[in-house]
């Protein structure tokens, strides 16, 4: 039997893990078989019967399918988030919504983020906090919603809804925290946003006009995103709750990556 070595600590890729590794069992164990049989080998013969003996039990993969549908299907809904279907998805973006365009920062043409944006935002939300993080954080948001839920939730103006959902206080500490362990990555602060403009560039869908993702589009909206982290951090017995979560380390992490978001921001304004 093949042994599963050091599956991922997210539960997300181990999912995926134990179900890849549940078809290439059933391949070894094919494998296996015709060596018991013919003294111990297997030719290229037998290697490429095994496969096609394999292409021939379509239940073989119906869970390991199973397991990346739902989960594709989780990201889908993400990436694509509706108002009112996508409470968390949401929230993260409330963060930075008065960037985009069409809101407060008005056109494109004038600096303001393209809508196209969103899809590259939470892939890169994903890739920084794990998405078992992101799942039990959902879940979270979705317990509150109900606990405050009433019947007159569906007729209130979208804009008060969500702005009244965001400070509660119980929410606000959900969406610091992931705000604060995306802000972690930024330890090597020059190094990680030139990463960030490539994967948002990268993962940009196709459009009409083309946008491009500009290192003053990058500060703003790290600006943005990390705004409350600073608010935090400028409070002493709030900050002192961030030192239990996540450390007194993290946290001067965090002083670092504010300072130098701060730096690139005067320099922005200054130019």
């Amino acid at each position: 039997m093949i042994a599963a070595n050091k599956p991922p600590r997210d539960s997300f890729k181990q999912r995926h893990h134990v179900a890849a590794f549940t078809v290439l069992e059933q391949f070894s164990q094919g494998l296996i078989h015709f060596a018991r049989n013919n003294d111990g080998s297997v030719s290229e013969e037998q290697i490429l019967k095994a496969i096609d003996g394999l292409r021939d039990k379509e239940d073989l993969f119906d869970t390991a399918w199973a397991v990346l549908e739902s989960d594709l299907e989780s990201i889908k809904a993400r990436e694509h988030a509706a108002v009112r279907h996508d409470p968390f998805g949401r929230l993260l973006v409330s963060r930075f919504d008065h960037l985009l365009e069409g809101n407060e920062a008005g056109d494109i043409e004038h600096g303001a983020l393209s809508r196209t944006i969103l899809q590259p935002f939470f892939k890169v939300i994903r890739m920084m906090v794990g998405m078992d993080m992101l799942q039990e954080i959902d879940r979270e948001i979705h317990t509150i919603i109900e606990a405050h839920a009433d019947e007159d939730d569906e007729l209130r103006d979208p804009i008060e809804y969500w702005d009244h959902l965001a400070k509660e206080p119980a929410v606000r500490s959900c969406i610091n925290l992931v705000f604060a362990r995306m802000a972690l990555h930024f330890k090597s602060y020059e190094h990680r946003k030139k990463w960030l403009l490539q994967l948002v560039n990268d993962n940009l869908p196709a459009g009409d006009p083309s946008w491009t993702f500009t290192e003053e589009h990058c500060i703003r909206l790290l600006d943005a995103l990390f705004g409350d982290v600073r608010k935090t951090l400028a409070v002493p017995e709030h900050s002192a709750e961030l030192v239990a979560k996540l450390g007194s380390e993290d946290v001067s992490t965090l002083r670092e990556v504010v300072k130098a978001i701060d730096a690139d921001m005067a320099t922005l304004q200054t130019s």
